[in-house]
């Protein structure tokens, strides 16, 4: 194994550069447009979600879904997969056109 002094533009932390730690401020993410299609479908989620009086834990329970994933895809931060639309279409006892309906 070499030292540092041995490997010449290597710090002994050089392999950690890339990720940031605690005492470093954190890149800002950019903000998520209001009207993009996952922050619509986001919207639509939570609507039928407290439509059907379900929190997101009870969501996550009943269909099988992690609650964090289904908070993301609410506030429009990830998207969804076909399969997934498909447990939440049926958990909900709605047609996937009718999960889609006014986004």
């Amino acid at each position: 194994m070499s030292s540092p002094s041995q490997n010449p533009g290597r710090s002994s932390t050089a392999s950690f550069d890339r990720w940031p730690n605690s005492s470093q401020p954190r890149s800002t993410v950019e903000p998520v447009p209001a009207n993009d299609v996952s922050s619509r479908f986001g919207r639509r989620l939570r609507e039928l979600r407290q439509k059907n009086a379900l929190t997101q834990s009870d969501m996550a329970r009943k269909f099988g879904i992690d609650r964090s994933y289904i908070s993301d895809v609410e506030r429009g931060r990830t998207s969804i997969s076909l399969p997934i639309l498909e447990v939440i279409a049926m958990g909900l006892r709605i047609s996937l056109s009718d999960l889609f309906r006014d986004i």
